[in-house]
C-alpha cells in the first residue's frame, strides 16, 4: 500500500511534463487557428476600481473565474468555485459542522472582503457556512483583487477582494434546468428562467443542494464521527432589471432567500439535536439590493446601492449536555433546559458614489459608504469552575452587538503616457460598535459592555507601465484596517460567541501591503508571476480566556498576539495550444509567520519550549501549493481535469480542546494531492442538451490523522472520491 501512494505522487509530479509533451504533439498535429487571444482580455471588471473597465486595462491586477468555469469543475456553490485558484485556500475547520472559511495569500477570512455584487452582504453569521450557501446557478462571474483593498471597500479588506457578480436577465428569453445526481445523495437541483420586456428584464433562479452523511469506519484514521455533515440547502433568488425609469437610467431589484439543515458528530446520535457528540444548524436568510445608474453626460456616472439582510440561525449541540452530566454524577438535564445556540443578525448598507471623466487623462471617482449592523445571541451553559458557589447550575449568556461604520473615500486614475497609469487613492473610515455581554445566576450574573470608537485613513496607490503590448507591470501598495467586532470566527465556536469575551482594550489590526506582478501574451503562451507581502500590526487571536474572563463565564477570549508578516510569490501560465487543447499551471510558495512565538506555547506546562519555535508560523498556511488544469474540446465532447498539490503546513492540536494537556502539540502536516474530473456531451441526444459524468477528489485522498476530540483539527479531505452525473437542459 505505502508503494502505491508513494508510486501515485511520483507519477503526479509529472503529469504536468507528459502532459505538455502530449500537448505539444496534438497543437502541432490540430493547427495554429487558436492563440492566446482566445482568452477574453476584453472583458469588463468592476471590483477594482468601482468602475467599469477593460480587464487589460485595469491599473490593479483582477483575476476573473468565469460562469463557464465554474461549470466546468463541476462545482456547485461558491466553496467548489474558489478551489484550484492560485493564492486562495478554501478549507474546513469543524468535523463536527463543516464549518468553511477562504484564505487569501495566507491570510484568513477575517482578512478577506467577500462582496455580493460589490456589497458587503457577507459577514457575522452568514460567513460561517456562507461559502457552502451561496450556490453556483447565481454566479455570472468571480472578480478577485489580491492586495490591500480597505481605500474603497473598508475594514478587513486586507488580504483583498472576493467579489461575487450574480447573473442578470439575458437580452432573449431562456429557461435552464439541471440536474445532478451523486454518491451519498449529494445531488444538486436547479431552474434559472429569463425574460425580457419592453421595459423590465426578468431573471428567476432556485437551487437545492443534498447532502447525505458519509462515515467509513474502514478508512485510516476514521472514528465513530461523520466524516461529512447530513445537509440539505433551498436558494430562491430573482432580479429585476428597469430601463429608463427617469430618462436614460437603469434600476437594478433584487432578492434572495436561503435556508439550510446540517447535522454532524456522532455516526450514533447525529439525527438527534440533543444527543452526545451532535450538533444541529439551522439557518434562515433574506436579503434585499437595489442599485440604481444615472449617466448625466458621456463623462459623468452617478451611481448608489442599497443592500440589507437578516439572518437567523439556531444550533444545538453536547457542550451543555457533557457539561452537566460531568457536574451531575452522569444524570441528564430536563429538555426544557437545553436550550440551543440562538443568533439574529441584521444589516443594512448604503454605497453613493460619483464617477468622472476629467480631460483627457484623468477618471475621478468620489463617494461615501455607510452600514449598520446588529447581532443579538444567547447559549445555555453549566457552570464547570468546582470552586464556585453554584457549580452545576445552569446560565444563560447573552451577547449583543451593533456597530455604525461610515466611509468616505477617493480615487484619481492618470493616464500619464498612453502606456502608464498611475492610481491614487484613499479612504477615511470611522466605526462605532458596542458589545454587551451578560449572564444569569450568582457567579455568571455579570453584565460587561465594551465601546470602540475607531477612526482609520487607509491610502492607496497604483502604477501600471506596459513597455510592449502584450506586457503589463503592476505595482499596488496600500493600508488596511480591521476593527475588532463581530468576528465570524465567534460563530464557529460550538456554543457560538457568548462564550468569547472580547476585552475592551482590544486593537484595531492595521496593515500595509504590497503586490508587484507581470502578465506576458506570448502567443499561445500566457505567464504570469506576482509577488506579494502584507506587514500586519496587532493580529489578533483566540486564546483560553484569562482567569478574569472565566470568572464572568467565558471559556475563550481575543487577544493581540503581535506583529505578524505575509509574503511570497505566484506563478503560472495559460496555454492555448488549439482551439482543441488548453492547459493551466500554477505554482505558489506563501512564508506566513508571526513576529513573536505565541505565549501558549511558550514554557507549556508539559512540552516546555519544544513548539515555541513552530508557533511563530501561522497556522493552516501551507508553504507550497500548486495545480494543473487541463482541458479537452473535440466537436462536441468537453473534457476537464484539474489536480492541486497542497503542502506542509502548521496546526494547532488541543487535546480535549486544552492546549496545557499533556497531547497538546503543534503538528507539521504531510502534503496530499486532490484531484478532480468531468466529462461532458453537448448537444446530447437533442440540441441544447448536455450530459455529463465526473468525479471529486478522483484519487480518494483523506486525511489520515484524524483527531475527534480537537474538531478544528482539520487540514485535508475528510472523506473520498464523490462520482457523479447529470444533464443539463437550455433553450
Amino acid at each position: 500500500m505505502k508503494r502505491l501512494f508513494a508510486w501515485q505522487s511520483v507519477s503526479l509530479c509529472f503529469l504536468p511534463i507528459l502532459v505538455c509533451v502530449f500537448l505539444f504533439s496534438v497543437s502541432n498535429n490540430v493547427g495554429a487557428e487558436g492563440d492566446a487571444s482566445d482568452y477574453d482580455l476584453g472583458q469588463v471588471v468592476v471590483t477594482a476600481t468601482k468602475t467599469e473597465r477593460i480587464l487589460s486595462d485595469v491599473p490593479i491586477r483582477t483575476e476573473v473565474i468565469s460562469s463557464d468555469e465554474i461549470s466546468a469543475k463541476g462545482a456547485t456553490n461558491l466553496y467548489e468555485a474558489l478551489e484550484s485558484v492560485p493564492g486562495i485556500r478554501v478549507e474546513q475547520q469543524c468535523s463536527y459542522c463543516n464549518f468553511s472559511d477562504v484564505r487569501m495569500q495566507g491570510l484568513e477570512s477575517g482578512h478577506v472582503q467577500i462582496l455580493i455584487d460589490g456589497q458587503p452582504l457577507f459577514t457575522g453569521v452568514t460567513s460561517v457556512y456562507g461559502l457552502q450557501q451561496i450556490p453556483a446557478s447565481m454566479i455570472d462571474r468571480i472578480e478577485v483583487v489580491k492586495g490591500p483593498g480597505s481605500a474603497l471597500y473598508g475594514s478587513s479588506a486586507i488580504a483583498g477582494v472576493i467579489n461575487v457578480i450574480t447573473k442578470t436577465p439575458s437580452e432573449d428569453p431562456a429557461f435552464e434546468v439541471e440536474t445532478v445526481f451523486g454518491e451519498h445523495r449529494t445531488n444538486k437541483y436547479s431552474i434559472l428562467g429569463s425574460y425580457p420586456t419592453e421595459n423590465v428584464d426578468v431573471l428567476i433562479y432556485a437551487q437545492r443542494d443534498e447532502g447525505d452523511e458519509i462515515y467509513d469506519g474502514e478508512k485510516p484514521g476514521s472514528s465513530h464521527m461523520l466524516d461529512r455533515v447530513w445537509s440539505r440547502s433551498n436558494t430562491l433568488g430573482t432580479r429585476l432589471n428597469f430601463k429608463d425609469v427617469i430618462g436614460e437610467d437603469k434600476l437594478t431589484l433584487g432578492a434572495r432567500i436561503y435556508s439550510e439543515e446540517r447535522k454532524g458528530g456522532e455516526l450514533e446520535t447525529y439525527t438527534n439535536p440533543f444527543a452526545a457528540a451532535s450538533e444541529s444548524i439551522d439557518s434562515d436568510r433574506y436579503e434585499l439590493q437595489a442599485g440604481y445608474e444615472k449617466p448625466f453626460s458621456d463623462i459623468d456616472m452617478f451611481n448608489m446601492t442599497f443592500s440589507m439582510f437578516q439572518h437567523y440561525r439556531d444550533a444545538t449541540n453536547d457542550t451543555f449536555l457533557g457539561d452537566y452530566k460531568s457536574t451531575h454524577a452522569d444524570a441528564e438535564p430536563s429538555l426544557n433546559e437545553m436550550e440551543p445556540y440562538r443568533a439574529k443578525e441584521q444589516q443594512y448598507n448604503i454605497d453613493i458614489n460619483y464617477h468622472r471623466l476629467i480631460g483627457e487623462r484623468h477618471q475621478f471617482l468620489g463617494g461615501f459608504q455607510y452600514s449598520y449592523n446588529k447581532l443579538d445571541e444567547s447559549g445555555k451553559y453549566v457552570v464547570v469552575d468546582d470552586t464556585a458557589s453554584d457549580y452545576g447550575n445552569a446560565y444563560e449568556s447573552t451577547s449583543e452587538k451593533h456597530a455604525h461604520e461610515y466611509g468616505i473615500y477617493l480615487q484619481d486614475e492618470i493616464a500619464i503616457l498612453d502606456n502608464l497609469t498611475w492610481l491614487i487613492g484613499a479612504r477615511y473610515d470611522i466605526h462605532r460598535s458596542e458589545d454587551s455581554f451578560a449572564g444569569s445566576g450568582d457567579t455568571y450574573g455579570k453584565s460587561v459592555s465594551n465601546e470602540l470608537n475607531e477612526k482609520s485613513f487607509n491610502p492607496r496607490t497604483s502604477l501600471m507601465y506596459k513597455p510592449i503590448n502584450d506586457l503589463s507591470l503592476r505595482l499596488a501598495v496600500g493600508k488596511g484596517f480591521r476593527v475588532p467586532y463581530g468576528f465570524s470566527e465567534d460563530l464557529h465556536l460550538c456554543s457560538g460567541s457568548p462564550r468569547v469575551f472580547k476585552p475592551g482594550d482590544l486593537k484595531s489590526e492595521e496593515s500595509l501591503g504590497a503586490n508587484l506582478s507581470a502578465d506576458y501574451k506570448i502567443g499561445r503562451f500566457v505567464p504570469y508571476v506576482s509577488l506579494f507581502r502584507t506587514n500586519l500590526e496587532n493580529k489578533i487571536g483566540l486564546v483560553d480566556a484569562s482567569a478574569t474572563a472565566r470568572a464572568m463565564g467565558y471559556d475563550y477570549e481575543w487577544e493581540n498576539l503581535g506583529d505578524a508578516y505575509t509574503q511570497g510569490v505566484e506563478v503560472g501560465s495559460d496555454f492555448v495550444f488549439s482551439d482543441l487543447v488548453q492547459l493551466e499551471v500554477d505554482f505558489t510558495y506563501t512564508d506566513a509567520k508571526y513576529d513573536n512565538e505565541r505565549a501558549d506555547w511558550v514554557h507549556h506546562p508539559v512540552h516546555g519550549n519544544q513548539y515555541a519555535s513552530d508557533s511563530k508560523h501561522i497556522s493552516r498556511v501551507p508553504k507550497f501549493t500548486s495545480g494543473v488544469g487541463f482541458a479537452l474540446t473535440p466537436k462536441d465532447w468537453e473534457i476537464n481535469f484539474g489536480t492541486d498539490y497542497t503542502g506542509r503546513m502548521y496546526i494547532d492540536y488541543y487535546e480535549n480542546d486544552d492546549v496545557d494537556n499533556p497531547g497538546s502539540e503543534i503538528v507539521h502536516t504531510k502534503g496530499f494531492w486532490v484531484a478532480n474530473m468531468k466529462i461532458s456531451k453537448h448537444n446530447f441526444l437533442r440540441e441544447n442538451l448536455t450530459a455529463y459524468i465526473g468525479a471529486r477528489n478522483l484519487f480518494d485522498e483523506i486525511q489520515k490523522d484524524k483527531r475527534p476530540d480537537d474538531a478544528a483539527f482539520m487540514y485535508a479531505p475528510y472523506y473520498g472520491r464523490i462520482i457523479y452525473a447529470g444533464m443539463k437542459l437550455s433553450f
